[in-house]
């Protein structure tokens, strides 16, 4: 199986799951549905997540 660069820990995975063009890992994947919004490191998740859009505004161009 090919690996992805993940776009939350930005470590090369092979488990995940593929966002438009972006991967998040599977380990990514659990600490992002398992964090409480009020934890700092949710408002990290969520701007890493963000790009997603970034990614699809580019290929929509």
């Amino acid at each position: 199986m090919k690996s992805s660069k993940c776009i939350v820990c930005e470590e090369k995975k092979e488990q995940g799951i593929h966002i438009i063009e972006a991967f998040v890992c599977e380990e990514c994947e659990k600490k992002i549905v398992t964090t409480e919004t009020d934890a700092p490191l949710y408002n990290s998740f969520v701007e890493k997540l963000r790009s997603i859009i970034t990614v699809k505004e580019e290929i929509a161009t």
